[in-house]
């Protein structure tokens, strides 16, 4: 998805704090398209997930039926 050296510019973003992890949720583009992507900032670690805007549904879906099991 992302070419070394692309610029991406942000077109949404929110950020949360749980615990002690820090999110920061992106939406993003780029010439290859638009795309979520999650950061989480754990002590002094960064890891991120790319999701691209065409499977952001399927995403959103998986996350509400999890969800719905838990709450």
């Amino acid at each position: 998805m992302r070419k070394e050296g692309a610029k991406s510019r942000v077109l949404a973003s929110d950020k949360l704090h749980i615990e002690n992890k820090t999110l920061f949720v992106d939406l993003k583009e780029n010439e290859g398209g638009r795309f979520l992507q999650i950061a989480e900032l754990s002590n002094d670690r960064r890891s991120t997930v790319v999701i691209p805007i065409s499977g952001l549904e399927v995403f959103l879906e998986a996350l509400q039926k999890i969800a719905g099991g838990v709450f």
